[in-house]
């Protein structure tokens, strides 16, 4: 397992002891990016270095990985050439980290498609989307993006 992703398997297991269990979706995803983006600014630069070789090395600069915890998986991708994504909806509620590089996201409105606003996310800043958002992204070239996707599963509560 690649020494980057070991880290931010720890840091979801500290946040899991520090907040509540309880919460779940775009609120886990929120404290969860703060926990990351906190601990990305005092990661060894010797781990980002190895991670960006791995990417390189790897077919399509793509490492998934899934949580022990079953409700998380994540994507960390290189995108050597820039990509633009158009009016995209989200099939899952998703934390998106740029650990290198620079992403603009546009946020359309729900009831308004042709209404949005837009977020530059540069390194060390994250976006944090719930399921069914409609999105545009622009990502530059040699960007090192961290998309962690919380997988909802229907809870059996009883009333």
């Amino acid at each position: 397992m690649n020494a980057f992703i070991q880290k931010i398997e720890d840091i979801t297991l500290k946040n899991d002891n520090i907040i509540n269990r309880n919460i779940i979706g775009t609120n886990y995803l929120e404290k969860l990016k703060y926990l990351i983006i906190e601990n990305l600014k005092n990661l060894d630069k010797f781990i980002l270095e190895n991670l960006i070789v791995d990417l390189k090395n790897s077919n399509d600069q793509l490492i998934k990985y899934k949580f022990k915890d079953d409700l998380l998986f994540s994507s960390i991708s290189l995108y050597k050439d820039s990509l633009s994504r158009i009016k995209t909806r989200h099939n899952h509620d998703i934390l998106s980290i740029v650990i290198n590089g620079f992403k603009k996201v546009d946020v359309f409105d729900f009831y308004e498609n042709n209404k949005s606003i837009s977020l530059f996310i540069s390194k060390n800043m994250g976006l944090v989307l719930s399921e069914n958002t409609v999105t545009s992204e622009n990502i530059a070239s040699g960007s090192v993006i961290l998309d962690i996707f919380y997988e909802k599963k229907i809870l059996n509560i009883e009333n």
